[in-house]
């Protein structure tokens, strides 16, 4: 679908972006913009960036010759279309983003924030919404510095509804992103110990992400999930209370409702393939996994629903969400085993909600583990206690990574009373122990860690391996 016609007059794409015209003063109509020279389309702009491994400007008269009408740029290039040079390519994107999106008429648009599920709630939006009209999202998890101006210039110009995610790893950066958006309703999808790194703590995790709200006009409608908020702030020494009050005030002025909350109960029921949500207008099954997301589809629910959507359309389209490989995906094998594709990303808080997932399941089970990214000073603490609480669930552990947080992991099971365990260096002697794991007998197997584990090669192998049993596979 063609990109919404974006029109920059010469002396306006200057002064957005602080730039200068290489050569002649141009007049340029883009449709929308990429960074990958692979992805150019006719009529888009081209950012050139400089990576550490490729430098976009070495690409940027392919681009022009694919199509490309302009080339943003951050050093002289010689191509044949108008040349935009700039001091950061990414904060130009933005500022040519924002101002896309002021002129953008016709949709509401609304933004997803939050610790937890927040591609899942995406997905489940994009569902929603686009059973009453055309919806556009984020592709991915393009949630960014990058993604998020991508996917706001990519915006057909047909849409009622966009639905864009915002990804952050620090303060201030959801506030950064929340203003290109400029949405109309704001989604913070809860408050765990995720990016603790950046965000100092549960307290930097609450401000930071319910930063989203400040966006939303006065009046507007926010929607925050609380559900597991007591957990994760008891394990911090904090209250659930102190903060939901830091979301509170954030969201002052604005029609805040908290899902999972007396007022909006999270009612149905996570069962082995899939889970059953239930509100007023009636009941859909959904072909994911666990409470976590049963709370998902509730606040995805209620924000189609505040921002426009018929409520009955927005239940009915919840349907047709599938599963995001990586996310707790239920994919059944061959010879019985169910594997439990988790393995995108991971903190505290999802790690417990996949383990005890895990725990529900019948017959033979493994955890298989990585380490946790970006969790700060209290890193090897959280794994710990990971490690115990697998033990606590009675669930058979294989840890996989050398380093500290794996061996973190491993005594936290073993401090616990945890007795069927390995540790295995690499992801290759990891997948020799499984196979002999799984030539047992049917398994249930759970592969969760953070990206730079590389536990994606075991799903990947598995799946190569034992082949995908399609007729046991969920049909909601």
């Amino acid at each position: 679908m063609t990109a919404a016609p974006f029109d920059l007059q010469a002396d306006e794409a200057q002064a957005l972006t602080g730039g200068r015209w290489h050569g002649i003063p141009r007049t340029v109509r883009i449709h929308g913009a990429t960074i990958d020279s692979r992805q150019v389309r006719p009529g888009m702009a081209f950012a050139a960036l400089s990576g550490s491994k490729v430098d976009g400007h070495d690409f940027a008269e392919t681009a022009a010759g694919d199509g490309a009408v302009l080339i943003i740029a951050e050093r002289q290039v010689e191509t044949p279309v108008p040349v935009l040079l700039v001091d950061d390519v990414t904060t130009a994107l933005g500022a040519l983003a924002t101002e896309f999106r002021r002129r953008y008429q016709g949709a509401t648009w609304i933004a997803v924030a939050g610790a937890n599920g927040k591609t899942t709630v995406k997905e489940l939006l994009r569902a929603a919404c686009n059973e009453h009209a055309p919806t556009h999202a984020t592709e991915g998890n393009r949630n960014n510095h990058l993604g998020v101006p991508l996917t706001i210039l990519s915006t057909p110009a047909d849409c009622r509804w966009c639905v864009v995610e915002l990804g952050a790893n620090k303060g201030g950066e959801i506030a950064e992103l929340a203003a290109m958006v400029q949405p109309h309703v704001g989604v913070c999808t809860g408050i765990g110990p995720a990016h603790l790194e950046g965000y100092g703590d549960l307290a930097g995790v609450a401000r930071g992400e319910g930063a989203v709200f400040a966006a939303v006009p006065q009046g507007g409608p926010c929607i925050f999930g609380r559900e597991g908020l007591e957990q994760v702030a008891v394990a911090a020494g904090t209250s659930a209370q102190a903060l939901e009050q830091i979301i509170i005030d954030i969201a002052h002025g604005r029609d805040l409702l908290v899902v999972g909350s007396d007022r909006c109960p999270i009612i149905g029921e996570a069962r082995p393939d899939g889970i059953l949500m239930r509100c007023g207008e009636g009941e859909v099954t959904l072909p994911l996994l666990g409470r976590h997301n049963l709370a998902n589809a509730h606040v995805a629910w209620r924000a189609a629903v505040a921002a426009g959507v018929i409520p009955e359309l927005a239940l009915r389209g919840l349907k047709h969400v599938k599963p995001v490989p990586g996310r707790l995906r239920l994919v059944h094998l061959q010879h019985g085993h169910r594997l439990y594709d988790d393995c995108y990303n991971a903190n505290p808080a999802s790690m417990y909600a996949a383990l005890e997932e895990l725990s529900r399941s019948h017959g033979a089970r493994l955890a298989v583990l990585g380490a946790m990214g970006e969790l700060g000073e209290t890193s090897s603490a959280l794994h710990h206690q990971i490690g115990a609480d697998a033990a606590r669930l009675g669930l058979p552990l294989l840890v996989v990574g050398d380093g500290p947080l794996p061996q973190a992991l491993l005594a936290g099971y073993i401090d616990a009373g945890g007795r069927d365990h390995l540790h295995m260096d690499h992801v290759a002697t990891a997948l020799l122990q499984l196979h002999q794991r799984l030539g047992v007998g049917p398994t249930a197997v759970l592969v969760k860690a953070s990206r730079a584990a590389g536990l994606d090669q075991i799903v990947h192998e598995l799946i190569a391996a034992y082949g995908e049993d399609r007729e046991a596979s969920p049909q909601c």
